[in-house]
């Protein structure tokens, strides 16, 4: 490849189709991995599974076995636990489609999707096109004294890095438009709102979890959109840094190449000039001596009007030249200015905007997504049964020293061990990790002052019981008006009796006492509730958690780990128990 052209790189192409079928074949494939990554690694996970003598099954399988305390072999919790992270990924019920649909909707980004393929290979597209523009403008000046294949290959590189960066820089400043663009209209909102309502300033808020998304629907509209969008400043005020730098970039690039295209132009000028002046004196010397010769005041006219063909023909050539290399800068900025729109388009400025949307975008009801995640963890059962009966043959083939291990591997034991057992095991194992930890941490109490102020008659110091009374230990006051409840309608309770020393307190004296409550030790029963165990609370939507809570004399997060655990269970038929089970 002796010039770098359109027609040489058609030629080395031709030269190496092998080559070139295989690059393009890796790229292909490369994108395809990245697009699919998710089937392609449960995939291979499973063929690794499979796999003869070195595979998770067969290596497992001659491994020293142990038994837990609820009679699952330690090789069969590790493999099932493998499946068990893609399994989990299906356990959705309706309230996480509701909540996805809500984060998107408030984070200002429902409708917008991620880049697809053919963005992506547009994007590509541009950038082979810069890289070759880049490459024919450094072609003539990249170190002269290589040689022709080494200034090749060092101009490609170079025009290939220039046009990288630009698609980088181009993707950087599109995410922060449509970053700055959240940002406007979560300012414009907020000066929107009337001044006594709205707070003084306009500050980010603490993110907010896509399970938590339906707890906020009573916010202002700015502080649901500010809760969700990621790298939010402390002042909540737009970024303009990679803009800069992408502007900066461009326009160095662009003026740049403008400028080299230039020099370009003025020594194929000269070397033009040149030429034709050769050749006029060429003609002139070829007729010296004919009987037709000018004389030299003609010849002195014929002359100057050679020259001023060349410098008219030159002017067109360079005028022509500078517009076509105006154009070609002007290109290059209309490239990087449609790379930076896509890159704001198919951009997803909210925290778990992109996991919203992958939840939703593939179903028009909750219904259906709850369909299709139910074919998805019947597949992932079956696929991870089939293991734990391949793992559980290789083990029982094989020499046990442990009798538990033997006694585990009994038919009647492995036919009850299945991948919906263990997911019902692991749920429950969750479960006492919770109560556990609860049990475990103490509460105090607050430190109460109560301030008696000077008075004419005796003054009782009152104290508040160190521990709240249960709502079910008060009188029935359920028969009260509102009035009744304003007013303060006596409750009759029995008097406690003081010691006088204790209660009465000098008139005219102005005393401080502290009282300090006794520290309580939140106890938890010593038996652990199983979700399986407790009331269905699938129902209780997440408005009402607070109330259900205190109803039931639990925490708020104790029972929303109740009603997941339901959820995943009812999902496998394992919830709510048949009624000849929970009676056995």
């Amino acid at each position: 490849m002796e010039d770098l052209s359109l027609a040489a790189l058609k030629s080395l192409i031709l030269a190496h189709q092998m080559l070139t079928t295989g690059i393009l074949t890796l790229l292909a494939s490369a994108v395809l991995v990245w697009k699919y990554w998710e089937q392609v690694s449960y995939f291979l996970l499973r063929i690794w599974h499979s796999f003869p003598l070195i595979g998770t099954v067969a290596r497992l399988s001659r491994k020293p076995s142990s038994v837990d305390s609820d009679g699952w072999i330690n090789h069969e919790v590790k493999l099932a636990g493998d499946y068990y992270q893609e399994f989990k990924k299906y356990m959705k019920g309706p309230n996480a489609y509701n909540a996805s649909l809500d984060y998107l909707a408030k984070a200002g980004e429902a409708g917008r999707s991620p880049r697809p393929a053919w963005v992506l290979f547009l994007v590509v597209g541009l950038v082979l096109i810069e890289a070759m523009g880049f490459a024919y403008v450094l072609a003539g000046w990249m170190n002269m004294d290589a040689s022709t294949n080494d200034r090749h290959l060092l101009t490609a590189g170079t025009a290939i890095l220039l046009a990288v960066a630009s698609a980088i820089f181009a993707e950087a400043a599109g995410h922060t438009v449509h970053h700055n663009t959240l940002i406007s209209r979560a300012r414009h909102w907020w000066q929107g709102e009337e001044t006594s309502k709205r707070s003084r300033s306009l500050k980010a808020s603490r993110a907010i979890n896509l399970e938590d998304s339906l707890s906020d629907s009573n916010s202002p509209d700015y502080e649901q959109l500010l809760t969700r969008v990621k790298d939010v400043n402390s002042n909540v005020s737009r970024k303009f840094l990679w803009l800069i730098v992408c502007g900066v970039f461009v326009a160095c690039m662009a003026i740049g190449a403008f400028v080299v295209r230039s020099a370009t132009l003025d020594s194929i000028e000269t070397e033009m000039v040149n030429s034709m002046r050769v050749e006029a004196s060429a003609q002139n010397d070829s007729s010296f001596g004919s009987p037709f010769d000018l004389p030299e005041e003609s010849q002195a006219i014929n002359d100057e009007a050679q020259e001023a063909t060349i410098e008219d023909k030159m002017a067109a050539i360079r005028q022509a030249s500078l517009t076509t290399y105006i154009m070609l800068s002007l290109i290059y900025i209309a490239i990087q200015g449609i790379s930076i729109w896509l890159a704001s388009r198919y951009y997803f400025a909210g925290t778990h905007s992109y996991t919203a949307w992958r939840l939703t975008h593939k179903y028009a009801t909750a219904e259906e997504m709850m369909d299709a995640m139910e074919q998805k963890r019947i597949a992932i059962a079956s696929h991870a049964d089939d293991k734990l009966r391949r793992l559980q043959t290789l083990l029982s083939s094989r020499d046990q020293t442990s009798s538990s291990v033997l006694s585990a591997l009994d038919g009647t034991e492995t036919s009850h061990r299945n991948f919906l057992a263990y997911v019902k095991y692991k749920a429950d194992k969750v479960t006492q990790k919770t109560v556990s930890s609860e049990a475990l941490t103490p509460t105090k109490a607050p430190v109460e002052t109560v301030t008696v102020i000077e008075a004419e008659a005796p003054v009782v110091a009152k104290t508040e019981p160190a521990v709240a009374m249960n709502s079910a230990e008060l009188p029935d006051v359920t028969s009260l008006s509102e009035e009744s409840l304003t007013t303060g309608s006596p409750i009759q309770a029995e008097p406690i009796a003081l010691a006088p020393e204790q209660t009465q307190i000098p008139a005219g004296t102005a005393t401080v006492v502290d009282v300090q409550a006794p520290l309580v030790a939140k106890t938890e029963p010593n038996a652990t509730i199983k979700a399986s165990d407790f009331p269905d609370v699938t129902g209780v939507s997440d408005e009402s958690l607070a109330v259900t809570s205190r109803a039931l004399d639990i925490s708020e997060e104790q029972l929303r780990e109740y009603r997941e655990q339901q959820l995943a269970l009812k999902a496998l038929g394992l919830f709510p128990a048949k009624k000849e089970e929970a009676m056995s």
